[in-house]
């Protein structure tokens, strides 16, 4: 009896609960900077999230588990190809058929046994798209056939399955170049496209001019995914180059890769053509982050930015 007293009269003169329980110094609170590459963006366009820590405990690795989200999602987080102590990022690709509106990143991380959270408001606005007419398009292309229709659904599968990420870490080392040597816009990303009258879908890529027989290179260093011929893209090749980002390059008149291929930027991936649902020859030439399709030229910037290299000006209306 007299040594519970005692501990208990100990415990007052030393400030209570404070003998049991030492105050701990968290340092989560003021752990990482978060620097978005803009508060608004387009649908179809890419936003860049860059995680700076900036406290002591995540040096002495104290502070873990960071993660990013939207809604339900998850966004991988990569160490930044440019930057040192422990700078991270993440690419958001914002779906096409995003309404304009507010958002907001979610940011969570936790050290010892503390959550520590963040909001990062963002703002979705419309992005300047547009209408196109289409005419002179094979009418078994704009409305397909019960065989043609049940080869468009086995193809899907083919498509679904190679966009699936098996590279986690990054497979390139720079921004993209451009797949064709001189870089002239025929239709750009996001236009609604009205085929022989009847409004189809919207474009989910980049039109260059690319003359039968041109030649056409990879974006970037990767793996290639996928080399056929397509019912709606013709001869088609899809490189994955790791972090979830993947290049297609469609309508070629020859294929020069197959399927598994390693290629280095710059390779000659075929020569350009008229194949599947097009009126000439040209390059369709599409971007996807993590599953979603987005304008190829913005994120070609966004990759600049990334890499710290100059961003070129950008037409408004190139999407």
């Amino acid at each position: 009896m007299n040594l519970v007293l005692t501990l208990a009269l100990t415990a007052i003169c030393l400030g209570g609960e404070t003998f049991f329980h030492a105050p701990r110094a968290y340092f989560g609170d003021q752990a990482f900077s978060f620097h978005l590459s803009d508060g608004r963006v387009a649908n179809g366009h890419t936003l860049l999230l860059e995680c700076i820590p900036e406290g002591p405990g995540v040096e002495a690795g104290r502070v873990a588990d960071l993660t990013v989200s939207t809604g339900t999602r998850i966004h991988r987080l990569y160490p930044h190809p440019t930057e040192v102590d422990s700078v991270l990022f993440t690419l958001i690709g914002i779906p096409y058929g995003t309404a304009p509106g507010p958002d907001t990143l979610h940011v969570e991380w936790t050290e010892s046994d503390r959550i520590f959270d963040r909001e990062l408001p963002f703002s979705v606005v419309a992005g300047p798209y547009r209408s196109e007419q289409i005419r002179g398009v094979p009418q078994n292309r704009v409305t397909p056939s019960a065989e043609d229709f049940r080869r468009i659904a086995r193809e899907r599968k083919i498509i679904a399955s190679a966009y699936e990420a098996v590279r986690d870490t990054a497979m390139m080392a720079d921004t993209f170049s451009y797949p064709v040597e001189k870089k002239t816009i025929t239709s750009p990303y996001g236009t609604r496209r009205v085929f022989n009258g009847q409004l189809r879908s919207f474009h989910g890529g980049l039109d260059l001019r690319a003359y039968e027989g041109t030649p056409l290179y990879a974006a970037q260093s990767g793996v290639v995914k996928l080399a056929q011929n397509l019912f709606f893209s013709g001869n088609h090749v899809l490189i994955e180059h790791g972090m979830g980002i993947h290049t297609g390059y469609s309508h070629m008149s020859r294929l020069y890769v197959k399927t598994g291929d390693v290629v280095t930027q710059g390779q000659l991936l075929g020569l350009s053509g008229s194949t599947g649902r097009v009126t000439a020859a040209h390059l369709h030439w599409t971007v996807n982050v993590n599953g979603v399709g987005v304008s190829p030229l913005q994120f070609t910037e966004i990759l600049s930015m990334l890499y710290g290299k100059p961003v070129e000006v950008r037409n408004r209306n190139d999407g």
